[in-house]
């Protein structure tokens, strides 16, 4: 049996990833080859690519601030409850071709790296994005795997589904990046990551038992630190899964008495917490 050449490899997954395009909805979509080559940026290119995302993001600015306007019109909970916005309507999902675009027409640029984290977010939304998540991670590792604005892409990686293209970017991104805020940001999305299903969760917490050892003093998002962080998630691990008992709770009642939630044990106890922002 002959080996397929890596010429030929190549003009084939092309071939597929133009087949497949049409059907989900990105026939217009310029498909972005594995160069492994890191693309060389001007000062003109990356002005340019600036401007352009710009403009495109005060589009979707706009979109979403028609999309949601029922949202904050709605005078009551109950008119709220009662709105059904239309998911095909829903920004994230009609700027995702343009956006995949941009990044195909403005590689390597700072802005580049801004609208492929957009891309990221959007894309893991649905499953049938998996072939865009692939491109974007590969674009990703070949251009920006030494950038020190990767930490603002992989900070919150954590909110995104644990797709097997998710992990590998993070998995990728904390073994490789030289800067220790990548890293330290890497491996805590990560951690977190895999700490939120039983079957990966023994990982996830070592994960974060080592963002908590090694990056303690890197600033997580604005004046909270990896450590300050962490520290709550570990005893979440610990103390808050299905199943466990939970901790102790001491406070005042309305009443002005003492309050202790174990003195409830045996008894069905609805705690509701709530923040403000």
């Amino acid at each position: 049996m002959k080996k397929i050449t890596t010429h030929a490899f190549l003009l084939l997954k092309v071939a597929i990833l133009l087949f497949l395009a049409p059907i989900y909805g990105f026939a217009s979509t310029e498909v972005m080859l594995d160069d492994p080559t890191p693309t060389v940026v001007t000062k003109a290119q990356e002005t340019s690519a600036r401007d352009a995302l710009d403009k495109l993001q005060e589009r979707m600015d706009e979109a979403w601030t028609e999309y949601l306007a029922p949202m904050r019109e709605a005078k009551t909970a109950e008119e709220r409850d009662a709105i059904e916005l239309d998911p095909e309507k829903d920004p994230g999902v009609m700027f995702l071709p343009e956006l995949f675009k941009f990044s195909s027409d403005h590689p390597g640029t700072a802005a580049c790296l801004e609208a492929l984290s957009q891309v990221i977010s959007m894309a893991s939304r649905d499953e049938k994005n998996g072939w865009i998540l692939e491109k974007v991670v590969d674009r990703i590792l070949v251009d920006y795997i030494e950038h020190p604005d990767l930490k603002d892409l992989v900070r919150f990686g954590h909110y995104n589904p644990p797709s097997a293209q998710n992990l590998l970017l993070l998995r990728a991104v904390a073994d490789r990046s030289p800067h220790r805020s990548v890293q330290g940001s890497a491996f805590y999305a990560l951690g977190k990551l895999l700490g939120s299903t039983e079957e990966t969760r023994a990982e996830g917490k070592q994960l974060l038992e080592r963002v908590q050892k090694e990056f303690a003093d890197v600033l997580f998002f604005r004046e909270t630190t990896y450590g300050e962080k962490v520290a709550g998630d570990l005893f979440e691990l610990d103390h808050l899964q299905v199943g466990q008992v939970a901790p102790e709770i001491i406070g005042t009642a309305i009443d002005g008495n003492l309050m202790q939630l174990s003195a409830f044990r045996g008894k069905v106890v609805l705690l509701d917490f709530w923040g403000d922002w």
